[in-house]
Parts: C-alpha cells; sequence; structure tokens
C-alpha cells in the first residue's frame, strides 16, 4: 500500500511539474484601452488573440491580461462598441509579458453589423446579479426635472427602486430604507445626496463617467449597507485637448471645464441654482432666501506606464435664510447642510499578474443652525460626520481559470453634535471604528459556461467590539451563448443607522448615529435567482426573483420624527419580489421598460405593518428617439404605481370640555386614526418628456432644450390633511395636496 501510495505521489508531483514546465514556457499580454478622442478608459471592452479563443475584458480602469499564451505570432483585437476595431501583430515569448495599449477611435455602427458592447463582455464574464449600469449619454438623455439631469431620478427608474413621492430623490430598493443604501463617488461616502429637500442630487451629470447600481447581493469588496450600492464614477477629463461646456436653465446655471496636463487631465464642474430667489422675489416673498451649489473635480497623472493616481473632490451645500421682514435686525437665521470629500487613487500594475487600487477618502457631511437676535449670535447648533477611509485592492490573475480578489477596509467614522445658547453649551461626540478584510474568487469551472465566485467579509465594528462575518456566493451559469441563469446569496450588516424617522414628507437632510454597543448589529440575508437573455445584438432581458430577511433594524418610534439613539425601536422583517427589465442600449430607438412587484412588511413587538414605501406594482418606462425628425431628440419617461400606504383617519367626534373658571362648556373635533399604514394612496402615474435640438457650429456646438415635468398634469396625492371650520358651524373636511403640476422648462447648452 505504501508502494502504491508513494507511486501515485510521485506521479501526481510530476504531473505538477510537468504542468508547471508547460506554463512556464507560455507567455501573456497585458495594457490598458482607451477612447482616442479625450484618454478616458475603456471599461469591458474586448481585448482578443484572434483565432484562439484566448481573450479578456478590461476591467473598470480598462486593464486587461491575457495569460498562459503559447510562443507564437498573433493578431491582438481590441473591440468596443461604437468604435473601430483596431489590430496590433504582436509576438508573445516564453515568460515574457507583451504590453499592448490601444486607443480606439469612434466610429458609427452599421446596420446589422455585431460588436461586443460593454454589456455583453460583463454579462459573459462577470458573476454579477441586480446590477445595472448607466453612462453618461444615458443619463443626460433621460428627461430632466426643470432642465436638470438628475442621476437619482433616472436611477430610481430602474427595477426595484421606489419613489414615494416628486419632492424626493431618496432610493427605496427591494424593500430597504433610504439609509441602507451605501452611496460612493470615486470612494467618498456620500451621507446626504440631495438637495432642495430632496429634489436634486449633488452629482453634475456630465461630469460623470458611469453609474453602477447593485441592488442586492454585492460582492465583498462592498459592505456597511444592507440593501444596495450606488457607485458613481467621476469622468477623468479629457487628455488630448481643452474642452468646456455650459448650460443655462430656469433652475440653474452649470459649466464644465476639462484638458490635458503633463501626463495627465484634468476636470473641473459647478453648478448653482438660482429659481427660488426668482420666485420670491416674483411672488414678493419677504424674509426667505434659498440657494444649493455643486462643485466636482479630478485630477489625473501617470507618473509611469501602468501606474495612474487620481485625485477626486466634491463639495455641496444647501444654504436657506430666514428673517423677519418687518423688522430685520431683530431676527435672523441660516441653515446651512452639505457634503465635503475628496480622495487619492493609485492604480499600478504590480506585475502582470497583480493589479493594485489604493485608496484613501475623506467625507464630511455637515450642517450649521445659526440664529442672531438683535444682531448678535446668541443660538448655534451644529452636526458633522467625519469620515475617513483607507482601502485596498489586490487582483490577482491566479491561473488560467482563477481571479482572486484581496482586500482591507478601514474606516474611522467621528460623529459631533453641538449646542450653545447665550451662556449655555453643550457639546457630544461619538466614534466608530469599522474596519474588514474580504476576498473573492472568481473560478471558471467549465470554460465560458459556469462562473463561481464565493466570497467571504470578516468586519470588525470598535462600538461594543464585535466581529460580523459576512459570506457571499454568485454563481453563473450559461445553457447557451445568450442566456445566463444566475444566483447569489449573503450576510450583510450595518453598524450606522439614521434617527430620522422615514415616514415624513419632507426631510432635509439626515442624521447618522452608529448602533449602540447595547444594540445587536441590524443585518440581512439577499436570496436572489434570476435569468439574463440577449434578445439581438443591443437587447437584454432580465428576471430576478429576490427574497431579504432582515434582523434588528434600529427604527425610530412612530410618529416620531426624530428621536435619540437609545430610545430606538427594534424591528425585523422580510421583503420578497420580482424584477423584470427589457433593455435596448443603441438604435433608432433605445431605452428601457421595467416592472417590478415587492411586498415588504416590518414587525416590532406584536405591530405588524407594512412601511410607507411598500409599493406593490411598479411600470417603468423610458424612451429616446434620437434624430427624430429635423435633428431633433426626443426624449420620454412614464411612471405607474400602485398606491402606496398611510395612516387614514377612519372617525371623528365632538370632544366636550367644561372649564370651572367661566362656567361654559367647550367643544372641539377630535380625530380617530386607524392602524399604522392600513390605507393606500391612489394610484401613482407621471410623464415627462424632453426635445432638444443641437447645431455644430464653427466654435463649437449649440444645444436648445425644452423640458416638460408631468406631461399631462397627473394630480397625484402627496397627502390629505383635514380642514375644521373655526366656527364649527360645518363637519370637517378632507383636501388632498398634489405633488408637481405640469412644469415646462427652457434652456440652452453650449460646448466649446
Amino acid at each position: 500500500m505504501k508502494k502504491i501510495l508513494s507511486c501515485g505521489l510521485l506521479a501526481f508531483l510530476g504531473a505538477l511539474g510537468a504542468a508547471g514546465a508547460v506554463y512556464a514556457q507560455q507567455g501573456s499580454v497585458n495594457g490598458f484601452v482607451r477612447d482616442a478622442t479625450n484618454g478616458e478608459p475603456l471599461a469591458w471592452a474586448n481585448v482578443y488573440l484572434d483565432g484562439t479563443g484566448l481573450g479578456a475584458g478590461t476591467n473598470e480602469r480598462g486593464y486587461y491580461y491575457i495569460g498562459h499564451v503559447p510562443p507564437g505570432e498573433y493578431e491582438l483585437v481590441a473591440s468596443f462598441v461604437g468604435y473601430r476595431n483596431v489590430t496590433r501583430r504582436i509576438r508573445v515569448e516564453p515568460n515574457r509579458t507583451v504590453t499592448a495599449n490601444f486607443e480606439l477611435e469612434p466610429a458609427p455602427l452599421e446596420l446589422g453589423e455585431v460588436k461586443v458592447t460593454a454589456e455583453r463582455a460583463r454579462f459573459e464574464r462577470e458573476v454579477e446579479v441586480s446590477a445595472t449600469r448607466l453612462d453618461t449619454r444615458q443619463l443626460i438623455l433621460a428627461p430632466k426635472v426643470g432642465g436638470e439631469s438628475d442621476i437619482l431620478r433616472t436611477i430610481q427608474m430602474l427595477p426595484g427602486v421606489i419613489t414615494v413621492s416628486d419632492f424626493s430623490n431618496k432610493l427605496y430598493i427591494r424593500g430597504g430604507s433610504p439609509d441602507q443604501n451605501l452611496v460612493l463617488l470615486d470612494g467618498i461616502t456620500v451621507y446626504n445626496p440631495a438637495h432642495l429637500f430632496g429634489m436634486f442630487s449633488p452629482f453634475v451629470a456630465e461630469a460623470v463617467a458611469d453609474v453602477t447600481l447593485l441592488a442586492g447581493g454585492f460582492p465583498a469588496s462592498y459592505g456597511g449597507r444592507l440593501s444596495s450600492v450606488l457607485d458613481v464614477s467621476t469622468r477623468e477629463g479629457n487628455s488630448k485637448r481643452h474642452t468646456g461646456e455650459g448650460s443655462v436653465s430656469l433652475i440653474a446655471a452649470r459649466g464644465i471645464a476639462e484638458g490635458p496636463i503633463p501626463r495627465g487631465s484634468y476636470l473641473v464642474a459647478g453648478r448653482r441654482t438660482y429659481l427660488p430667489d426668482i420666485l420670491v422675489k416674483a411672488f414678493n416673498i419677504e424674509g426667505l432666501g434659498y440657494y444649493f451649489y455643486d462643485l466636482m473635480g479630478k485630477v489625473n497623472y501617470a507618473p509611469r506606464e501602468g501606474s495612474r493616481l487620481t485625485f477626486t473632490g466634491l463639495a455641496a451645500e444647501d444654504v436657506l435664510d430666514f428673517w423677519d421682514p418687518d423688522n430685520p435686525n431683530s431676527f435672523k437665521a441660516r441653515m446651512s447642510w452639505g457634503n465635503r470629500g475628496i480622495s487619492g487613487r493609485w492604480n499600478s500594475i504590480f506585475t502582470p499578474l497583480l493589479y493594485g487600487e489604493e485608496l484613501g477618502a475623506w467625507s464630511s457631511f455637515f450642517s450649521k443652525f445659526r440664529v442672531n437676535f438683535g444682531g448678535t449670535e446668541d443660538a448655534l447648533m451644529t452636526t458633522e460626520l467625519t469620515d475617513i477611509t483607507l482601502k485596498s485592492d489586490l487582483t490577482w490573475f491566479l491561473a488560467d481559470r482563477h481571479t482572486l480578489d484581496l482586500g482591507l477596509d478601514a474606516k474611522a467614522s467621528f460623529m459631533g453634535l453641538s449646542f450653545s445658547f447665550d451662556t449655555f453649551s453643550f457639546t457630544g461626540r461619538d466614534t466608530l471604528w469599522p474596519i474588514a478584510l474580504y476576498g473573492d474568487e472568481k473560478w471558471e469551472v467549465v470554460p465560458e459556461r459556469l462562473f463561481i465566485r464565493p466570497g467571504l467579509r470578516l468586519a470588525f465594528y470598535s462600538k461594543g467590539s464585535r466581529f460580523e462575518a459576512e459570506p457571499r456566493l454568485g454563481i453563473k451559469f450559461h445553457p447557451d451563448r445568450n442566456t445566463a441563469l444566475n444566483l447569489a446569496l449573503g450576510r450583510f450588516t450595518q453598524p450606522l443607522v439614521t434617527l430620522n424617522s422615514t415616514d415624513p414628507v419632507f426631510a432635509i437632510y439626515d442624521l447618522w448615529v452608529p448602533v449602540p454597543r447595547e444594540r445587536r448589529i441590524p443585518s440581512a440575508f439577499h436570496y436572489i435567482a434570476g435569468v439574463e437573455r440577449w434578445l439581438k445584438r443591443d437587447a437584454i432581458f432580465q428576471l430576478e426573483f429576490y427574497y431579504k430577511d432582515y434582523n434588528n433594524l434600529l427604527e425610530t418610534r412612530y410618529g416620531q420624527f426624530f428621536t435619540r439613539p437609545d430610545s430606538l425601536l427594534v424591528a425585523d422583517g422580510y421583503s420578497y419580489g420580482a424584477d423584470l427589465l427589457v433593455r435596448k442600449a443603441e438604435g433608432r430607438v433605445n431605452g428601457w421598460l421595467s416592472y417590478s412587484f415587492m411586498w415588504t412588511v416590518r414587525s416590532i413587538g406584536q405591530e405588524v405593518y407594512h412601511p410607507h414605501y411598500d409599493r406593490r406594482h411598479t411600470v417603468n418606462l423610458v424612451v429616446n428617439f434620437p434624430r427624430l425628425f429635423w435633428g431633433v431628440d426626443l426624449n420620454v419617461k412614464w411612471t405607474l404605481g400602485s398606491g402606496l400606504p398611510y395612516a387614514g383617519v377612519i372617525g371623528y367626534y365632538r370632544r366636550f370640555r367644561y372649564d370651572p373658571g367661566t362656567g361654559t362648556v367647550k367643544w372641539r373635533w377630535e380625530f380617530i386614526e386607524g392602524t399604522r399604514d392600513a390605507y393606500r394612496y391612489p394610484v401613482y402615474h407621471r410623464m415627462d418628456a424632453g426635445l432638444s435640438r443641437s447645431w455644430e457650429l464653427g466654435w463649437g456646438k449649440l444645444t436648445l432644450f425644452l423640458d416638460v415635468t408631468n406631461l399631462y398634469n397627473a394630480k397625484n396625492v402627496l397627502l390629505y390633511y383635514w380642514d375644521v371650520d373655526p366656527e364649527q358651524n360645518s363637519l370637517p373636511e378632507r383636501h388632498r395636496v398634489s405633488m408637481l403640476p405640469i412644469l415646462p422648462t427652457l434652456g440652452v447648452s453650449v460646448r466649446f
């Protein structure tokens, strides 16, 4: 027996040695693929050795690696939809890596032409579920609100995403509340992505390269949230020539400048609103002023081939002033809140097999409320959440069909609240140190057929010294070339929550706090199964089913819009549903149609209810008609949603009270509310449309646009209220408050 085992071991070692010798005689190919007109990386471009079956897709930074290539001469081809293919003759030698960088020139697609798109490359190679990516063109083409392209408004049109009103861009994704979404801008955590009480996001759409929504089952490299990830990437800037763009609408003005610098590029974008100022003057409203602004910037620098440094900055702020118009010197108040952030990222090819990203980011969400009486500063309240992130990601091309991702994610979160009034002052501080190690492997079990991506995230939260294990698993199987079956499982935890209730119609901003040490960490389990089917070159069908199990959620008491951390209530719950998406990315008619079914339940003790964002059915249609007639572009979006829950009044009665001082009996109306969220508002529906026409002129490009919000003036219900006659001569009457009316907006944009 020992002899047989020895012979078997020798044979096994011999086989390994032979395999190693074979691999040792092979070479590899790597490089970057970029846009020839502006130097922007082309993510998920296709690079392959013609006639061999060997190839790879570029990652988010445009990097590709093809390993285990037998020595010889090859035709190396790079392709991307909307660009001309580039072919390069290369020679691969044993134990050597050939570096081949590509710059692709844009080219219109010919009828019937078949190219591998970015979405197609991801479909074929990536183990992703519940993922939708939108690029700059798709974000800008979507109909605007008041002439402003808004990323979050477009995201709200995707399946699984619920919007609760025209006045809120908060994302409720697959039964989760807005604080369960991780929003990133080039690695900067954005804690309050809203302007004008939720009408707009702080991102200038024209400065954004792409947005990826991971609605569930996201990989181990992301953590700290229960529901979803919204990853926003800024454009790198034109590295070929200096360009600029500006636009003016009825709401705001914005501008963008970009261009090359030595060994790199820059981009700067800004926006400021002035509509509130106009409305205040037009309606002679005294004692009120409001505006918001955004600034975004990015600088890229390549110190050497295969290494790149990028720095991104964000500054966004809302400012609200109010005073006594009759006596301006007696009372003045200013409330301001916003986001600040900066990130630095270093991408480097350490070896052809090892690609790394190092990230450092600082994020700050702040608010200030200052009141002056008689020209002196008497009261000041400030809040601040500062987040420092250090993150390291390594991608190791381990073997021919194995890619290993390893990473470290370390944060330091500092929360502060201060209040001073006359001689009294108060300051409160809290800290949280979330640290996580994670790794996942993409294993191509059966070439081009079966992919498995197991992952594990080990998180430590300093508040209560808690360790949390978050296993993840993704599986993709291709029964045929155009079909994929997907499966994802995972556990997710969240150490930060908000104190704001999810019930109010308007919310200025969220106040974040760490989970108290005596409370258990909120967690969620995701179970997702779905199918993807390519219907033609640029059209895809997606259907997913999901179930989410929530545990130890912390929520405010019903009816309270603000509470203390120690009075949060523990809630459990679940949500399940189905999301359908049919999407066409290119052509004379493009856009998407989505349908979502969702059932969400929460329980606090013996109380079981549907939260106010439990929308049972949602249909979204986004259609773009480029060059429809006379060079005019038309885009339309339409939403239909079943009614949202609310607590309605089920009755009222007269309450009599005897006043012993006067000897009289007085009465007033008392209202009886039904159980929590037991009623439903009427069906919601709205159509927005936009027209634009561009002219190429000698100095640049001029575009005129007309956007109409709520095209057919649907009277959607925001809320109900009861009107009581002060003379008590009639019964109370219920009235409705509607959402946005029809709102046309004209604007002009120039690019030079």
